[in-house]
């Protein structure tokens, strides 16, 4: 090898060019390694010059002869890159035949195969070294908005012959040492983007990652505006879908209520029809535009009980609001009365001006309340049912409440649940006062954020108990009440459950929004309109059984339940403890027990009351008069007959 130069130049090939001059050598006679590649910035003097080291090959002939070889060698070897011919007088020549990346020259010719030599010839080894340069390629994607730049670096081999001992026939061989290069630069790249016409900005990162990566690389160089598609025309629901309640934020939430059913009332807006929106339009890398589609206005289809006005879909009448998606079109209707599987946590409550139907049962402590008939498939157990028009239930009942043919307005409804905390309430009035009074202030002096301290320290173990009693009162709803009722429910909920709000400006607005609540509970407490109905089922046990007309137990009877029918009471079973109540008339197949269990029979001054077998332990009234059943009896009747008791 000679004296390596280094060489530089605004580009690998102008270094190069410059090096070869120098040394007068041609391409083949030297190995270049390139230790920097160019560069252009912006500013002229920040502008990297490429640098290459150019190494000249010195080319050995063989020497005429080693002084360590054995006298009589014969054959060919190579030693430090040179090559060394011994022959013997009489024997055959030795033959040298280049391999693979190296060239053989003998006299100045370069040999193909093996050629014979002898030691008055000239013979040159020339290693042949590679270099693969660093390759791009950009890729247009999505529509021309992005711009994929892909890099595979080049390939340096440098050779190097390996040394051999003599023999006849020799094969040059080399080593090889392998290197990475990457000379792209990022002039190169910008360039062929020119080239493709981009004419959006280019990522600085990417650029400087792919010159300087010894690995394949990809990244994005370019990104246009992605296009943004329309909105396709929908409905919004207007109505509370999941049921929730003023009191949704604290944790002791009445999943019950969160019915998963929808139910409307005649003339309410159910849902708005929301337009289609247009879409955005993009760019593409090159500067053109890249359309948008725009949404599709909605696919409706008004079912039964369902008007539009305008945007608006409103309800004809009362029920259940129904509505299905389906192949792009959205099927809008209101059933008027509803069919349920079971009524559970799944389902929640079922509150509806209509009738109800249910396949199961009504079970995990739920309530059904509707304005029509309500028909049970199955069991009633732990709830409560109520129906303006009669209830019929297939299976047994126990530990529920059911109410046939009584309604309650809205306003007593809120009265009602109001009465249970109404003497906490009031409690907490006499403790402000007396506070006041002991500081001798008025009420009002009494900031909102002490008198909530005040409160909570006055309950103490009991406030959590008192949250539980006020939930009911909060989550209740119901339609055209008075509005005060609304404004007791946020005020109740910001000073007992809202943490934040103080509920009340001062101790005497406290005072205030109670004595409404006394008012409003005055007005409004035990409004009930009776209808006749009828309730028919066929078992209860520990249960209350209430009816506006006449009830009907239609196989095993009664057991420990408490029954009031406006009307008939008619038992075609058994009867075992509770109090039985038909105001008009009582007829019971069997009537207490052998163990003599209490059971209570009554009836009005007029009625009469009709028992197969009665036991001892069974009380009968007719009116306020009385009669309790000593012995076993079969095939009684009780009535008045002026004004006496006579059973028979």
């Amino acid at each position: 090898m000679g004296k390596a130069i280094t060489v530089r130049g605004k580009t690998v090939e102008q270094a190069v060019e410059a090096a070869l001059g120098i040394l007068g050598l041609g391409l083949s006679d030297v190995r270049i390694h390139v230790t920097q590649t160019a560069e252009t910035q912006e500013s002229p003097a920040r502008t990297r010059l490429a640098e290459v080291v150019v190494t000249p090959v010195r080319y050995q002939a063989a020497s005429g002869g080693r002084a360590d070889r054995p006298a009589g060698t014969h054959g060919i070897c190579i030693t430090s890159g040179r090559a060394d011919v011994q022959t013997v007088p009489g024997a055959p020549l030795p033959v040298i035949e280049a391999g693979e990346g190296v060239q053989v020259i003998v006299n100045g010719r370069k040999t193909d195969g093996g050629t014979p030599v002898s030691e008055s010839d000239s013979v040159h080894i020339r290693t042949i070294d590679e270099l693969t340069r660093a390759q791009l390629s950009i890729t247009i994607r999505e529509q021309g908005a992005l711009a994929l730049l892909s890099v595979t670096p080049g390939r340096k081999i440098t050779r190097t012959v390996k040394d051999t001992p003599y023999a006849d026939h020799l094969r040059v061989e080399t080593e090889e040492t392998a290197e990475t290069v990457n000379d792209l630069s990022q002039q190169m790249i910008r360039e062929a983007c020119s080239q493709l016409g981009v004419t959006a900005a280019l990522d600085k990162r990417v650029l400087w990652e792919a010159c300087e990566t010894t690995v394949p690389y990809e990244g994005i160089i370019a990104r246009g505006t992605f296009p943004k598609a329309g909105l396709d025309g929908d409905i919004e629901v207007q109505i509370d879908v999941d049921g929730g309640t003023l009191a949704e934020e604290e944790t002791r939430i009445d999943y019950r209520e969160k019915t998963a059913v929808r139910f409307v009332q005649a003339g309410q807006l159910v849902a708005a029809v929301l337009p289609p929106v247009p879409g955005q339009s993009g760019e593409d890398i090159f500067g053109n535009e890249i359309p948008a589609e725009d949404g599709k206005p909605a696919d409706i289809l008004l079912g039964r009980n369902v008007a539009r006005t305008g945007n608006h879909l409103f309800a004809d009448c009362p029920g259940k609001l129904s509505i299905l998606r389906k192949d792009g079109c959205i099927s809008i209707e209101i059933a008027d009365t509803i069919a349920l599987d079971e009524v559970d946590l799944a389902s929640g409550n079922v509150r509806f001006d209509g009738d109800v139907t249910v396949a199961g049962s009504v079970t995990q402590g739920c309530a059904v309340d509707v304005t029509g008939k309500a028909v049970i498939g199955k069991d009633v157990r732990k709830s409560a049912v109520k129906a303006g028009r009669g209830i019929l239930v297939s299976g047994h009942v126990s530990s529920s409440r059911l109410e046939a043919g009584i309604r309650q307005s809205g306003d007593a409804m809120y009265a009602e649940r109001l009465s249970s905390i109404l003497p906490g309430l009031q409690s907490l009035r006499t403790v402000i006062i007396t506070i006041a009074r002991l500081r001798q202030a008025e009420a009002a002096e009494l900031e909102g954020q002490e008198v909530k301290k005040l409160i909570r320290t006055v309950l103490g173990d009991r406030y959590d108990t008192f949250l539980e009693e006020l939930q009911p009162f909060l989550s209740l709803k119901a339609e055209g009440v008075h509005p005060k009722w609304q404004e007791l429910q946020m005020n109740l909920y910001h000073l007992f459950v809202h943490t934040l709000h103080a509920g009340v400006e001062d101790g005497q607005q406290f005072l205030g929004f109670l004595q409404s609540a006394e008012q409003l509970y005055d007005q409004y407490r035990a409004k009930t309109e009776l209808e006749p109905a009828e309730l028919t089922l066929p078992y209860a046990v520990n249960s209350q059984l209430v009816c506006s007309g006449s009830i009907h137990v239609t196989e095993q009877g009664l057991a420990q339940c408490t029954v009031h029918a406006k009307r008939d009471l008619r038992v075609d079973g058994i009867c075992r403890g509770g109090e039985l109540t038909g105001e008009r008339s009582v007829s019971i197949k069997e009537c207490g027990s052998k163990r003599g269990v209490q059971t209570v029979v009554r009836t009005g001054r007029e009625g009469a009351i009709v028992i197969g077998i009665a036991f001892p332990g069974t009380v009968l009234y007719v009116g306020e008069e009385t009669h309790q059943v000593a012995e076993l009896l079969i095939g009684i009747t009780a009535r008045l007959e002026n004004g006496v008791l006579i059973v028979r």
